[in-house]
């Protein structure tokens, strides 16, 4: 897969709907993000997407991508979100994606505030 499709599969977990995780979130998948949400496995993942709103827009900056094997790939930038309500939403970001078979799947994505 070309790095740029790893990019477009992680903007579309910023705004896809449950049944884009469902496909794309490995077994073991988990989320790690700031207070006081935690940590997320990928069951609860799941039920937080199916019952919240979504990001209207992510805008990403300072993109990085390491590849530290054929199986493995790892994300890293910055985000500025935001959604229909609220304030913009700013957090440095990393996501770890493992190729099984043919697919890239999220395993682990972080956010830290900055």
């Amino acid at each position: 897969m070309h790095d740029d499709n790893l990019w477009r599969i992680e903007e579309q977990f910023w705004s896809a709907d449950a049944d884009f995780y469902e496909k794309h979130l490995c077994a073991q998948a988990l989320m790690v993000l700031p207070a006081p949400v935690g940590v997320l496995d990928r069951a609860a993942t799941l039920e937080a997407i199916a019952s919240g709103s979504r990001w209207v827009h992510a805008n990403f900056e300072k993109r990085q991508l390491l590849r530290p094997t054929d199986a493995v790939a790892l994300l890293v930038y910055s985000v500025v979100a935001s959604r229909h309500e609220g304030a913009a939403y700013r957090a440095l970001c990393s996501s770890t994606y493992v190729r099984q078979g043919d697919a890239w799947l999220l395993a682990l994505h972080h956010q830290t505030p900055p």
